[in-house]
């Protein structure tokens, strides 16, 4: 079977810029996208159609197919007091812009009360040498025979300029949370949520799922209690006495109590009897089983501070 329009193709891949290779696929991790759908660089895509199972190439694929030509407008010089956090030459930010997508750009240069920073794409301008290999070439509706490795990642790269989300990478990424079918949380348009692979940031489950996803990603996650908010613990169920509460108290609210150690525990107001108040110190979703739909928007290095922290920056950029 050709590679045409619509049809699901798997390709093992390296790039090379000015002799470096700065991205390739992993071993058994293949790149997979429909042709035609403009999940490729228009060059690259344009070089693979008709192209079979097996079939290996070469592709030089110029700017004006690739990321662009460099835009000089895009080259700007802001006022430092436009940064919320410290910055450092080199690294990759996002600001928000006014349609609420997340834009990223690089520092160039910081000098006194000046930064000038570059919007466009880090590989604008580079013409790309591509090694091809097509693995396999499917109709959608087929279903993937079973193969001896992992589920296929598609890589950063190829799909917009990113990298795949690993261990000490910044990531931004819409969701939405149902639990027994009521959306319960989601984030906000232009809003992401940001947070640091693997450093506890988010449930276990979900951080698991994200592992090796790049930008552009969709994925439907599914976490069970143990990889979520754990079991309910019905000894976390508690009498506490009328007095130990300075305010009012309303059932169903939740309230925060100090632990010896400093540390703060939420807690839910169960009922109000007389002067005993039962209260539930299990996180709301305990037991519960999680149904997210998550979009990955941003992965980036961490830089030496988040790490040091042990979560993500955001540093926003004042309009």
């Amino acid at each position: 079977m050709q590679i045409t329009q619509g049809k699901v193709v798997e390709l093992d891949y390296k790039l090379t810029v000015r002799g470096e290779v700065i991205d390739q696929s992993a071993p058994n991790e293949p790149l997979t996208y429909v042709q035609g759908s403009g999940e490729l660089i228009a060059g690259l895509e344009r070089a693979l159609e008709g192209k079979s199972a097996g079939d290996t190439l070469q592709v030089t694929v110029q700017p004006e197919d690739g990321y662009g030509e460099r835009d000089p407008e895009s080259i700007l010089t802001l006022p430092r007091a436009d940064f919320d956090n410290e910055v450092a030459e080199g690294e990759t930010y996002y600001t928000q812009v006014k349609d609420g997508s997340v834009m990223p750009f690089t520092v160039l240069s910081l000098e006194g009360d000046k930064v000038t920073v570059d919007f466009n794409t880090p590989l604008a301008g580079e013409t790309l040498h591509f090694d091809v290999k097509v693995l396999s070439v499917r109709d959608q509706a087929d279903t993937p025979a079973p193969k001896p490795r992992s589920a296929p990642t598609p890589t950063g790269t190829m799909n917009g300029g990113s990298m795949n989300v690993a261990k000490d990478k910044v990531v931004d990424l819409d969701y939405k949370l149902t639990v027994q079918g009521e959306v319960i949380d989601q984030s906000e348009a232009g809003e992401p949520l940001v947070y640091l692979h693997g450093h506890s940031n988010i449930i276990p489950g979900l951080e698991r799922a994200l592992e090796g996803k790049a930008v552009g990603d969709t994925l439907q996650v599914t976490v069970q209690p143990e990889d979520g908010y754990g079991e309910r613990d019905e000894d976390a169920i508690e009498e506490l006495s009328r007095e130990d509460f300075d305010d009012d108290i309303e059932v169903g609210a939740t309230y925060y109590a100090q632990a010896e150690d400093g540390s703060v525990i939420p807690f839910t107001v169960l009922a109000v009897d007389g002067d005993h108040v039962k209260v539930d110190f299990n996180p709301p979703l305990a037991g519960q089983v999680l149904n997210f739909d998550v979009k990955v928007l941003g992965v980036r290095d961490a830089t030496a501070e988040e790490l040091d922290h042990g979560h993500a920056h955001t540093p926003d950029m004042h309009e």
